[in-house]
């Protein structure tokens, strides 16, 4: 017993989860309270139309996240080589690409914002304005983050990761006290990304001075690398951001303020096994690069998920009413029973989260598919769906379990094509 603990102590995976968990707590610790004081700052209908906000944010960072796996995943597969000017090479051109192709797209949301305000029911135009300017500020974030991780520089990592909840938690609360409302929340992420942005660069600065300068690397970040990858990514962003938008259109804003109170606490569960993610992702990587078998990395990153996951879920199931009169106040016990099941929906959603992950690293296109057909089927089940808000929760549910289960079939089926094909 001993020998296994010791073993399991000195393991890499666990030993650099065990760093970027402790810089997940703080960062969370902080990111929760920031949604605690907003619900006690604003409106039960401000605090679900804020959400609502926060919601169509990350779905608009989707191709954000996507090249923050491309630039991880090739980052590591440089580090391996120890190719310093690759990685160099790499940063100037994502920065140029991710850049360029937002302010595009900027430009088209901005010309849609009206549409998007209508369709939220916003007071005015000024948030929708200041939600698109608060994700064109946090796309560089990611690639700066995305190079440590292809590092495994965990430290510089941990700290980047840990700071980004205080800061952001600072920023808003300020600016929400001055009487600006919604819009001094958005106002204060936008001043956040610029601080993580220059903070992370101070910590990559070195690895960066290594490389040789003008590296050609335009064929590094092609589509035919990107487009599967942003396909996983935006089909488990519907997945875990759309109920919120939907419910928001189909449901009363009370409703919904109470709904995104019990999701915002719910899906720390899912959240959770992010520090295995962050972890896992450019081992596996970097273990595809060599050529090895990595299989042991996804088994003990799917059993720490089910288990952190699972006390998490228990915790909201037993104690919800408690919970939420804590972290929130009396005016959300309405939230209760939809937080008693939420914990429970969001452990499927966990362990989708290591498996898509484990793909994009290792390459594959499978998982691209399995996900996009779950988005397909929640938009579908919801819009037929929603006499409720805990029929929308067990939809989720349903939903997720049924994914899992392809996925992991699929990953056997994948498994055991690979091996019969080396027998070949």
């Amino acid at each position: 017993m001993r020998a296994r603990l010791r073993s399991f102590l000195s393991d890499s995976l666990f030993k650099a989860s065990s760093g970027l968990f402790v810089a997940f707590l703080v960062s969370n610790l902080f990111s929760y309270g920031f949604q605690v004081v907003m619900g006690r700052l604003l409106s039960a209908k401000e605090y679900g139309f804020l959400n609502s906000l926060m919601a169509i944010f990350v779905v608009l960072s989707v191709p954000i996240s996507t090249l923050l796996m491309v630039v991880a995943r090739k980052t590591a597969a440089y580090a391996a080589k120890k190719d310093f000017t690759g990685i160099r090479g790499l940063f100037r051109l994502a920065h140029q690409r991710i850049l360029f192709g937002g302010l595009l797209g900027l430009i088209v949301f901005m010309l849609g914002a009206r549409h998007v305000a209508d369709y939220l029911h916003s007071p005015t135009l000024m948030p929708i304005i200041l939600l698109g300017l608060c994700t064109y500020t946090a796309l560089a974030v990611p690639i700066n983050t995305a190079l440590l991780q292809g590092l495994q520089d965990y430290k510089w990592m941990g700290i980047v990761s840990g700071l980004g909840g205080p800061v952001k938690f600072m920023l808003c609360v300020i600016l929400v006290l001055a009487g600006l409302g919604v819009n001094g929340v958005l106002l204060g992420l936008i001043l956040a990304s610029i601080a993580s942005w220059l903070l992370a660069y101070f910590s990559i600065r070195r690895h960066l001075l290594r490389g040789q300068p003008g590296a050609d690397t335009v064929h590094q970040l092609s589509l035919a690398h990107m487009l599967p990858v942003f396909l996983a990514n935006l089909a488990f962003t519907v997945i875990t951001q759309t109920d919120m938008i939907l419910v928001a259109r189909f449901f009363p804003a009370q409703d919904a303020g109470m709904y995104a109170a019990a999701a915002i606490l719910g899906r720390s569960v899912m959240y959770i096994p992010g520090v295995f993610v962050q972890a896992l992702f450019p081992m596996v990587s970097e273990h595809h690069a060599l050529n090895l078998d990595s299989r042991h990395l996804l088994a003990k990153a799917l059993a720490a998920t089910a288990a952190l996951s699972g006390f998490g879920a228990a915790l909201f199931f037993l104690f919800p009413r408690w919970i939420i009169q804590v972290l929130f106040n009396a005016r959300y016990l309405e939230a209760a029973p939809v937080l008693k099941y939420f914990g429970l929906a969001m452990l499927p959603m966990g362990l989708l989260l290591v498996l898509m992950n484990y793909s994009i690293a290792k390459g594959e296109r499978f998982f691209s598919y399995v996900m996009i057909l779950g988005a397909f089927l929640e938009i579908l089940l919801i819009y037929r769906f929603h006499d409720s808000l805990l029929e929308v929760v067990f939809i989720l549910m349903s939903l997720g379990l049924s994914m899992v289960m392809l996925g992991l079939l699929g990953r056997n089926s994948v498994a055991v094509s690979a091996s019969q094909e080396a027998r070949c």
